[in-house]
């Protein structure tokens, strides 16, 4: 067993994709089997205690589902190589079927990394932390990677490796700023220490891990706080002609002051960028509202 191996098990993952659809299943199932291999746990976990954490993952980290399956990342992962599910002869009397939750339940079937992989994550700690961070690359946005890694037991003391997939094009940003004449698209934060902006960003609409582009049709500055709100889906748009409206999801919610930098905003125009061009692409709006925004909207 290498180290490159091993990584290709995680890197060739195969995901469900089509027409853009996030299914993060089987990223968010061994981002958790990572978490308790770095934290000294079991190889093996019945899925009884495994599904409700892996359905709060699917929840805030996948798309908005009515209903959401931590059955099925379960009993596919063994195709990828990266999950054993000891006994599964004995359960599995028609070939390729899948497990049934009510199966998954009564029998107390459980399932883990395979012996070889996990023994090897045990004795190479780093090459752990760099598979998960390999899933996180691939699959989800660098402005969620912190929380990703707090719910899924991912120490945070570790030092993340630079990597080219987590290299940003500065042209992307560059690009974007200065469109959008150096202001949040949401709720015109421009502050500047001397010369220097500090904490307005350019956020991609469609996320690179799910394929979207570079380019400034793709792009909004962005705030941090409303950047890492249209990540995680407290943010959508709507195109209302040739112009796009905020909308504000009606999750949320609270009772500080700071809420107001979100309710307050829920209708309101979006900042033009200069050029019409390089007006947001609405493919790529129609791809968040579907696929990351936290619907229904505020009324």
């Amino acid at each position: 067993m290498t180290r490159e191996r091993l990584l290709d098990l995680f890197k060739n993952l195969q995901v469900w994709k089509r027409h853009g659809v996030r299914a993060p299943h089987k990223p968010l199932l061994l981002l958790l089997a990572l978490g308790r291999v770095l934290n000294n746990k079991d190889r093996l976990v019945s899925y009884s205690e495994i599904e409700v954490p892996m359905k709060g993952l699917l929840r805030r980290f996948g798309p908005p589902r009515g209903s959401f399956h931590p059955e099925y990342p379960f009993s596919r992962l063994p195709r990828d190589q990266l999950w054993d599910i000891p006994g599964s002869e004995n359960l599995f009397r028609i070939p390729g079927r899948e497990y049934r939750v009510r199966e998954l339940r009564d029998h107390d079937v459980k399932g883990g990394f395979p012996v070889w992989v996990y023994d090897f994550l045990r004795r190479h700690s780093d090459i752990a932390r760099d598979a998960a961070q390999g899933l996180l690359d691939a699959h989800f946005p660098e402005s969620l990677h912190d929380e990703i890694r707090a719910a899924t037991g991912i120490p945070y003391t570790w030092e993340v490796r630079e990597t080219p997939k987590r290299r940003r094009d500065p042209a992307f940003r560059r690009h974007v700023l200065r469109e959008y004449e150096y202001r949040c698209a949401v709720c015109n934060f421009d502050v500047r220490l001397g010369d220097d902006l500090i904490g307005l960003e350019a956020a991609h609409i469609m996320w690179v891990a799910a394929g979207g582009p570079d380019k400034v049709a793709n792009g909004l500055a962005l705030c941090g706080k409303h950047h890492k709100a249209l990540d995680r889906g407290a943010v959508g748009l709507k195109a209302v002609g040739a112009n796009y409206k905020v909308l504000i999801s009606s999750e949320v919610h609270g009772q500080s002051e700071p809420v107001r930098w979100f309710l307050d905003f829920h209708g309101k125009y979006l900042r033009a960028p200069r050029n019409r061009l390089v007006h947001p692409n609405p493919e790529f709006v129609r791809w968040h509202y579907k696929e990351v925004f936290r619907r229904p909207p505020l009324a």
